[in-house]
């Protein structure tokens, strides 16, 4: 019974922190908001208990993308800040675990790579949307392939999907791991809305292949086709484009 009270205790002190910044993000007065968001960050930086929080009213009310691999060891949380869907302005935390050992970061994901400590004041690199975290096993070495997307200036999106390690207590991502390149995917195409990330890349755990989409000349994602990476000895190999019929 003393346990159900404890659990139930901290749930409570949870949910109510979760509803006071909340409150200050969305505050018309910008100072508040910028404050509610500085202090949700350093939380999620300093609280290891926030790794396993729902955050169900924040994903209601902020639209906020939380993702968390398949073995728990990395989460990713991910929203648009500015309230302009053309030029959205995406806000970004990552959490990530190497045994009881817990960091969290705030900033672009990119720039967090190998050097959790760079200031996130100091990054000139926009964030970009988080979207999809897929575990893989490349040997005995977890893997996570993370998909970020963002809107060009010219309107059109690019959505690309990196490999990522954690080891020694650093994020990094995995070079050449895909055919010789850092990130696979990376192309233009032209969004009206429908198009789901998740369309984007299908990975296959019985065969251990990664499909990735293709575009046309005019940036048109292409139905159900895809250019096809296997993984095997440590990396993903690129075979023969593939439709999805021929699977």
């Amino acid at each position: 019974m003393a346990l159900l009270m404890l659990v139930s205790s901290s749930c409570s002190k949870l949910e109510r922190k979760e509803k006071k910044l909340v409150e200050a993000m969305q505050s018309d007065d910008f100072e508040i908001a910028s404050q509610g968001f500085t202090d949700f960050c350093e939380w999620l930086k300093n609280d290891k208990s926030t790794m396993t929080y729902d955050f169900k009213l924040m994903r209601e009310q902020l639209g906020m993308n939380q993702l968390t691999s398949a073995d728990g060891n990395l989460r990713c949380y991910s929203w648009i800040t500015n309230g302009d869907k053309d030029d959205p302005l995406y806000a970004n935390v990552v959490q990530w675990k190497d045994g009881e050992n817990f960091v969290g970061y705030s900033g672009p994901l990119n720039n967090m790579l190998n050097s959790y400590k760079k200031n996130a004041a100091k990054n000139k690199e926009k964030t970009h949307s988080i979207d999809t975290i897929i575990d893989v096993k490349a040997g005995n070495q977890p893997v996570y392939l993370v998909v970020q997307s963002y809107v060009n200036p010219d309107g059109k999106t690019r959505s690309f999907i990196s490999a990522l390690i954690i080891q020694n207590l650093l994020l990094a991502r995995l070079p050449n791991f895909f055919d010789g390149t850092e990130v696979a995917g990376n192309l233009e195409y032209e969004d009206n809305g429908n198009i789901k990330v998740g369309d984007l890349y299908k990975w296959d755990e019985k065969s251990n292949r990664l499909s990735v989409y293709q575009t046309d000349d005019d940036y048109h994602v292409i139905p159900n086709q895809y250019t096809v990476l296997q993984l095997e000895n440590g990396r993903m190999n690129r075979v023969e484009p593939v439709t999805e019929s021929d699977q």
